[in-house]
Parts: C-alpha cells; sequence; structure tokens
C-alpha cells in the first residue's frame, strides 16, 4: 500500500511538473493566478503548471485541465475542471453531482482515506460542496500523514474541483478559499 501511495504521488508530482505550458495563466495585482479559458481566479502558493488529460466517457470525449502548484512532495494544490456534455451533466440535480462526485473521489483514495465530511457551501457567489478525507488507520500504521481538503463547484456544464493533498500547510485555507470564477 505504501508503493501505491508513492506511486500516487509521484504521478502527481510528475504531471504537474510536466512540460505543458499555459500563457493563459497569469498573476493578478493582488500576486493570485488566473486563467482567461479557465475562467477562475485562485491564490496558488507557487505559480501553477498547467497539463490537459483527454477523457472520454462511452463516445464523448472531453478534456480534463489541471493546474497545479507543489511545496515539495507532500503539498499539493490543485485545480481542475472539465466540461461535460451537456446532456449528462443536465441529468442530474446539483446535490446528486455533487454527492455523486464525492463519493466518487473518496473511493478513489479509499485505500488511504477516509470521508470525513461533507456539505454544501456558499463561496464567492458559487454554490457547490466542500469535503475533506482523513488518512486511515492503515495508512497511519505505515507511517504516512496528510488529508485531503476539497470543493466542487458547477458552473452550466463545467465542472470544477479544489483540492489540496498534503500534510498541513498555512497556505491552504487561503488556497482553498480564495477560489472564484472571473466572469459569473
Amino acid at each position: 500500500m505504501t508503493n501505491k501511495i508513492v506511486l500516487i504521488l509521484t504521478f502527481l508530482i510528475f504531471v504537474s511538473c510536466g512540460n505543458n505550458t499555459n500563457d493563459d495563466i497569469y498573476k493578478t495585482k493582488k500576486g493570485e493566478y488566473a486563467t482567461k479559458t479557465g475562467n477562475f481566479i485562485v491564490n496558488f502558493p507557487t505559480e501553477p503548471k498547467y497539463t490537459s488529460v483527454d477523457n472520454q466517457i462511452g463516445v464523448d470525449k472531453f478534456q480534463i485541465h489541471l493546474y497545479r502548484s507543489t511545496l515539495g512532495a507532500q503539498k499539493i494544490f490543485n485545480v481542475e475542471y472539465y466540461d461535460y456534455p451537456e446532456y449528462m451533466i443536465k441529468s442530474l440535480s446539483n446535490e446528486q453531482f455533487y454527492t455523486q462526485s464525492i463519493t466518487n473521489y473518496a473511493n478513489k483514495m479509499a485505500e488511504s482515506f477516509n470521508l470525513e465530511f461533507q456539505k454544501p457551501i456558499e463561496q464567492n457567489g458559487l454554490n457547490g460542496y466542500a469535503f475533506q478525507l482523513e488518512i486511515n488507520k492503515k495508512a497511519k500504521s505505515k507511517g504516512l500523514d496528510g488529508y485531503v481538503v476539497g470543493r466542487f463547484f458547477r458552473n452550466g456544464n463545467r465542472i470544477y474541483t479544489v483540492t489540496y493533498i498534503g500534510v498541513n500547510d498555512k497556505n491552504v485555507d487561503s488556497f482553498i478559499d480564495s477560489f472564484r470564477l472571473i466572469n459569473q
């Protein structure tokens, strides 16, 4: 299991250090980072790296857009967004969508983390869901530490996922709480 966690963290760092660049990312006067195509502003602790990944559900193809900032191997700040095919997103209520998204995310991380809570939130004019995962006993017994805190937001058929994965860091709250859209 330790090897799986190391592999996951290595993958996240590899993706965050990828060669994909995006001239669309810029620093605001307040020192936050923004992207025109992503239509968001957030307080990353360091300049984020951009990567896009092709994804497919059935016959529908779309891209996942990833923005990552790291402070070493154990502190990973992420914003990702994707535009679901409209018919898929309209078939679920916001609450159904958020609950299912958090369940899916928690299931992907279940070997090392347990879902602590999830709740509806309003942040900077956006309705969404907040959640937190805590390291489980099995992972702790292997000497691992950390947690995941995140938010899901839906704007039309675009889904934003804002997460921090790692050990305690002073930048987490300002990162998570600063996420907002440029144009609503």
